[in-house]
């Protein structure tokens, strides 16, 4: 079992009045976002499943993953500051 990663998500009062009133506002489509983050090759064995077509494992982030949306959110904070 994962261990439960507690990373903050923005709270949504928070960005709205951060952005309220500004002249600009630039809109990002977070579309297939998890997928560009990798995993590295150690841990990729942790999301294996096995299919009649064979076993598979994913060498990017998929949705659904315990700590996904902490990660993507801390990718997210990284990359905007």
């Amino acid at each position: 079992a994962s261990l439960k990663d507690n990373y903050p998500l923005p709270i949504m009062d928070q960005v709205l009045q951060a952005v309220t009133g500004s002249e600009m506002l630039s809109m990002l489509d977070g579309f297939s976002g998890y997928n560009q983050i990798e995993f590295s090759p150690e841990d990729q064995f942790k999301t294996a499943f096995t299919t009649p077509w064979g076993t598979f494992a994913y060498s990017r982030m998929p949705f659904g993953l315990t700590n996904a949306g902490a990660t993507f959110q801390r990718a997210m904070d990284f990359a905007f500051k």
